[in-house]
């Protein structure tokens, strides 16, 4: 019995020590991929070989070397500059820290390839040095890394840590893994590292003497010179806690990265398992490096289930590169790379990889395993055994995706920045859209975008100038009138001819204008007739009988009895002309779809019309029936037009499609595709198959829209008394300073207009006039909110934008109804009465003229010629009087002028009787004189 056992034993011992290596899964035990401005590697362990390219990285056939006779499984590698000028373009060298499969002894190879050696894509021959590092234990992880330097490489493992000088091809120290931590925890397991010139960090699973069953996670921190371990900090966390067990061997769950920056004294942790990423700040200042520590400054977790920080890389001294490993946002790949700010929480990426300027065209949609940064070159490694190298492009240029006849590397080609997009950085990011008001054309390399026209439509992203009056928004269906206030066609015809506007026009027009020049011209005519008869001129008092004849014939107001009242007669015959215009006019302004403006009235916009509306449902007749109307408007056929706004995408990403309940879609045919003039407005025309529906445009690509025009049309038809109306409606919907959402939804809501127009004329039949009236609203046309919360980078990680158009019924039309105030039989009889008013209004003045005015005028008359008459009467008193005082003076002067005669001749008879007198006596008066001679 114990012979059967102990032999069974001998037989499952050497079973029990068969080491199973996973030669698929390129994740596993540490890093295969490296490079730098020389060359990039990929050691491939299923191919037992490796492949390799070399600067400049372009998409040509990349050099695979295999060698089958070497059952070494790489666990991880790193590239090694060449500084020799001779050589730097020619030889490349690399060194692998790797396992012999057959005996699990670790070697450690310094591998050197010539360049001119690699044909049609292989390479024969390879300088492989391999020392001998350990015997005999395998190791779950090893990981590698070259001093910045370039001349020493350190090596940590489950078992051991190495220092190896790959100048001189000799190791400079091996130590155990027991001996070399000097740490409380008798096994740590290193699970990934960085190095700079003078000191190593990485972290590692810990398992301690108290509780062995546990492992837990520590940063640790070693020195180059000498080399040794210094100090260590543990992350103390449930979610980073491990058993024994699993953290012994490699599984995903263990993943873990980190990134060091020197000059920052800054190291970016990354634990994949839990999407945790955490920031170190290392103290390695001081010359004692026994005082150097580090310690955690911030914490930040990424999307649940992402596997945020899967590996880690700083892009310069500011920025970060995450990778996630189970993103699942897009059909280019299951991973991502985000970049972030290291001195902000890493919450919104600056960019993302892939994205839609650098797409993943591969066959089946890849996971990310690991990545590697340097000078701003991007290297992943993917779970299909392939790798990706996104190289650094000057500013104007980044690096697209080229579907290469490479084995196993896809290199991105340079191509100039797309249409309205710009970059001025070197990089291998992408290109980045221009800001509002600026352009690029795309004809070449940008650097900066170029200012647009001040009066153009020059959004986010734009690529020329674009004037948007060729796409305005219109539409056919307005309000309806209100009904006049004067609904009454006596009132009208009253207000209209007896008043006068205050506009040159409507003087011109005013009934009353005319009217008053009319009576004017009668005036003048009376008066040269009065004033002929009064002064008895021949010439008009031959030709006065003859008119005050003819006048009184013309008597309408008198029944010819005044000649007077004919000429009255030419300011009604004025009054008359200006009603029946105005009848006349006033009879074609109805209906309102068919009349002009008013011309008889000063008011331009009068309709001899009375509306009211209502909300109606569309119930049947009482014999089941509808109106014709509405069967028309339901077969109508609908035409929808896109115009999709300073855009460089072509007809060729333009697809249409129905979705429906329970189906994934309905394509949609006879979709028409047309650039306009412009050459950066593309218009889509397609048929719609029915009223109802939700339609979809997908854009594909990376292009963006400044905006979009919707137009609904359809074609009209007159059957007898019904009108189908043609429709004609396009509303234009974008966002100031804006691209269209990379998901926009519009609603159009169709409701039937039917307008009902009773006859002018009684047993005519009613006119029925339909249309649809779209009310087109933007639901959500714009992802500004989106982009400000969540970051600008998912501006650029969609692979197409969506328009979706909602189109939908109600269940209620608008019934407008259109009536006549006055129809043609009213109108002829009330236009005729106020014709015969206006004669009684002339005949009425005529009445009051006689009755009060002439009265009034002869008690004037009166009055006034017996005040001449007096006056008249008291000049000829006055002037009796006058020649009475005349000749009574006339009289006396001349007695007294006989007296005085009669008296000198008495005197002169004296002198000559009596003898002369001296004259020596005083003079005297010779009157006085005689006088006294004579007393």
């Amino acid at each position: 019995m114990f012979i059967s056992i102990f032999i069974l034993l001998l037989i499952l011992k050497p079973i029990a020590c068969v080491i199973i290596y996973d030669t698929t899964d390129d994740n596993a035990h540490g890093v295969r991929i490296a490079g730098n401005d020389q060359f990039i590697v990929y050691g491939i362990n299923l191919a037992m070989g490796f492949d390799i390219n070399f600067a400049p990285f372009v998409p040509l056939i990349d050099c695979v070397y295999v060698n089958t006779s070497r059952d070494f499984y790489v666990y991880s590698l790193d590239v090694v500059f060449n500084n020799d000028n001779n050589t730097s373009d020619q030889l490349f060298t690399f060194v692998q820290i790797s396992e012999q499969m057959s005996t699990q002894n670790v070697y450690f190879s310094i591998i050197t390839v010539n360049k001119s050696l690699c044909i049609n894509g292989n390479m024969s021959t390879a300088i492989i040095h391999d020392t001998l590092i350990w015997n005999g234990t395998h190791q779950q992880y090893m990981l590698l890394k070259v001093i910045p330097s370039q001349k020493y490489a350190c090596v940590f493992a489950d078992s051991f840590v190495l220092m190896f000088d790959i100048v001189n091809n000799e190791i400079i120290e091996l130590k155990d893994s027991y001996t070399f931590y000097s740490y409380p925890y008798p096994i740590i397991i290193p699970h990934t590292i960085d190095v700079t010139d003078t000191f190593v960090i990485g972290l590692a699973y810990a398992i301690s003497y108290i509780n062995p069953n546990t492992a837990i996670v520590i940063a640790f921190l070693c020195e180059l010179q000498p080399f040794k371990s210094i100090n260590y900090t543990t992350i103390y966390s449930d979610v980073f806690y491990q058993t024994a067990d699993l953290a012994k061997t490699y599984n995903i769950a263990n993943q873990m990265s980190i990134a060091v920056n020197n000059k920052r004294q800054m190291a970016v942790v990354g634990f994949p398992f839990s999407s945790v990423v955490l920031l170190f700040n290392i103290n390695t200042t001081s010359t004692d490096a026994s005082q150097w520590n580090m310690n955690i400054m911030r914490r930040d977790f990424g999307p649940p289930n992402s596997g945020f920080g899967q590996s880690v890389a700083w892009l310069d001294d500011n920025t970060v590169a995450i990778l996630l490993y189970s993103i699942n946002a897009h059909s280019w790949s299951q991973s991502e790379v985000w970049t972030f700010a290291v001195d902000r929480p890493l919450e919104n990426p600056l960019s993302a990889f892939p994205n839609n300027q650098q797409t993943l065209n591969l066959f089946v949609s890849p996971k990310f395993l690991q990545m590697v940064l340097w000078s701003s070159n991007l290297y992943i490694l993917t779970d299909n055994g392939l790798v990706i190298l996104v190289p650094s492009q000057a500013p104007g240029y980044q690096s697209i995706f080229y579907d290469s006849i490479n084995t196993y590397t896809f290199i991105y080609q340079s191509a100039p920045c797309q249409s309205g997009t710009y970059k001025n950085e070197v990089g291998y990011g992408i290109c980045t859209i221009c800001s509002p008001q600026t352009k690029n054309p795309g004809n070449e390399p940008a650097i900066e975008c170029s200012s647009c026209l001040s009066n153009s439509f020059c959004p986010l992203g734009s690529i020329n100038d674009v004037s948007l009056i060729n796409y305005t928004s219109y539409r056919q269906t307005y309000t309806y009138p209100d009904s006049p206030d004067m609904n009454n066609y006596d009132d009208i015809i009253v207000q209209n001819i007896f008043s006068i506007g205050h506009s040159v026009r409507c003087l011109i027009i005013a009934p009353l204008f005319w009217t008053s020049l009319a009576i004017a011209l009668c005036f003048i005519i009376w008066f040269i007739m009065t004033m002929g008869k009064i002064f008895n001129c021949q010439i008009i008092v031959r030709h006065r009988d003859n008119a005050k004849k003819f006048l009184k014939n013309t008597d309408i107001v008198g029944d010819g009895e005044r000649w007077i009242g004919g000429l009255s007669s030419f300011a009604i015959v004025v009054l008359f002309g200006f009603t029946f215009w105005f009848a006349a006019d006033y009879h074609q302004l109805y209906p309102i779809e068919t009349s002009g403006p008013m011309h008889a009235s000063c008011d331009t916009t009068m309709r001899n019309a009375i509306f009211d509306n209502a909300l109606q449902l569309p119930l049947s007749n009482t014999d089941g029936s509808q109106w014709p109307i509405f069967d028309m408007l339901n077969a109508q056929p609908f035409t929808m037009s896109v115009d999709l706004i300073n855009t460089a995408a072509n007809c060729q990403n333009i697809t249409i499609q129905q979705n429906r309940p329970g189906v994934k879609y309905l394509k949609l045919s006879n979709l028409s595709c047309l650039i306009q003039p412009d050459n950066v407005t593309l218009t889509a025309t397609f048929p719609l198959p029915q009223h109802q529906l939700e339609v979809q445009l997908n854009i594909s690509g990376v292009y963006s829209i400044g905006g979009i025009r919707l137009c609904v049309r359809g074609p009209g038809i007159i059957n007898g008394v019904n009108t189908l109306q043609a429709l004609d409606t396009c509303a234009l919907l974008f966002t100031i300073n804006e691209t269209l959402a990379r998901t926009s939804t519009v609603s159009v809501s169709l409701i039937k207009v039917i307008n009902q127009t009773k006859p002018l004329e009684i047993g005519d039949s009613t006119i029925y006039s339909g249309r649809w009236s779209p009310t087109i609203n933007d639901i959500s046309i714009s992802d500004k909110l989106v982009y400000e919360q969540d970051g600008e980078y998912l501006r650029y990680v969609n692979e197409r934008t969506t328009f979706i158009i909602t189109i939908s019924e109600q269940p209620f039309f608008l019934q407008n109804n259109q009536q006549p105030i006055v129809r043609i039989s009213e109108l002829a009889f009330h236009t005729l009465l106020f014709c015969t008013l206006i004669i009684e209004l002339f005949a009425m003045a005529f009445l009051l003229f006689k009755l009060i005015v002439k009265p009034l005028i002869h008690l004037f008359l009166r009055c006034r010629n017996k005040k001449t008459k007096d006056k008249h009467k008291q000049k000829n008193i006055h002037d009796i009087k006058k020649r009475q005082s005349s000749f009574s003076l006339s009289r006396h002067h001349n007695q007294k002028k006989q007296r005085r005669q009669q008296k000198q001749k008495q005197e002169k008879d004296i002198v000559y009787s009596i003898p002369y007198i001296s004259s020596d006596l005083p003079h005297r008066n010779d009157d006085i004189y005689w006088d006294r001679t004579q007393i």
